[in-house]
């Protein structure tokens, strides 16, 4: 039988006339070499305390973390930012970003979370630390994956079809428009207590590589050590000890995936005094000692569970 001749099936056999002879016949493209998330989570947060259901050490984990706000404003703490977050945007939170969800105002809201686990991040490297507004295809492709997980057509979610339009949704963020410069670096209200906490972080984060103490975060800020512990406990529900201790382990997660650092320079340069301690505290938070962790995260293999999502 003749193809019929076509603009569309003559470019198909221009095509077809150029490929190679392969050089095996029993080993080709994989699956496992594509841009595909794997392990996808879908939830939803419709109340202001489920945000930070347990403080923030839930908010280090290996995953990624798409957050979509659909009602209701609110801040974004990513790393040393605070992002303010309208209907319409989103931002992705990359594997051991400390992340977390201050003083959004209580109420009712709408904001979707899609965690994933991926091989790789460097197609999407400039999504970090980058939130985006979505435009008409990029708010399609949300409503398909939500579509495909709440009413699958073959009566289960498929996997392979959510993986794809959540690949096709990543790469596209990359061309929607960046978040308006205005709502970077914005305090997350006047309230004093939250200026303190956001002085706070923004010292801890950049003091990872010494082992600094609560009394010397109250020297630089001014205040008592006992109203710091107070005001920490009370915004995050999780002690300022506990916090700093979780912000060294992240910043040490990340160097393991993405530096050649030895596992003994990057315990020292996140504040701990021997390879053992930076070991034993790494194993207790992550479940596996750091060379394990290191080796799991190059080769895409299975990590423990360690921690919540948001």
């Amino acid at each position: 039988m003749k193809i019929p001749d076509s603009k569309t099936t003559q470019n198909l056999r221009r095509l077809v006339r150029e490929i190679p002879l392969p050089p095996s016949l029993f080993s080709g493209l994989t699956v496992q070499q594509s841009f595909a998330p794997d392990n996808i989570i879908f939830f939803q947060r419709t109340d202001t305390a489920a945000l930070k259901p347990e403080g923030v050490s839930n908010n280090f984990h290996h995953r990624f973390e798409l957050t979509t706000v659909l009602e209701k404003a609110g801040p974004v703490r990513i790393d040393r930012t605070t992002y303010l977050l309208q209907p319409g945007e989103c931002a992705l939170i990359f594997p051991n970003q400390f992340h977390h969800y201050m003083d959004v105002q209580k109420g009712r809201l709408e904001w979707l979370f899609i965690t994933f686990e991926l091989r790789t991040a460097e197609p999407i490297r400039g999504l970090q630390n980058s939130p985006r507004v979505l435009d008409h295809k990029a708010a399609r492709y949300l409503l398909e994956l939500v579509s495909e997980f709440r009413q699958p057509l073959a009566g289960t979610p498929d996997s392979l079809e959510i993986s794809y339009t959540l690949s096709r949704l990543l790469l596209h963020l990359l061309t929607c428009p960046t978040l308006p410069t205005d709502r970077h670096d914005i305090h997350s209200s006047d309230d004093v207590r939250d200026v303190i906490l956001e002085s706070i972080n923004r010292y801890v984060r950049a003091n990872l590589g010494r082992a600094v103490t609560i009394a010397d975060i109250a020297e630089e800020l001014g205040y008592s050590v006992s109203h710091l512990r107070a005001v920490f406990r009370d915004r995050l529900g999780v002690s300022l000890g506990r916090y700093m201790r979780e912000s060294r382990l992240s910043e040490a997660a990340q160097l393991l995936q993405s530096s050649d650092l030895n596992v003994s320079d990057i315990g020292e340069r996140c504040g701990f005094e021997s390879l053992y301690a930076f070991s034993r505290a790494f194993r207790k938070a992550y479940g596996i000692p750091p060379r394990t962790y290191r080796q799991l995260v190059q080769e895409g293999g299975p990590l423990p569970v360690s921690g919540k999502p948001a």
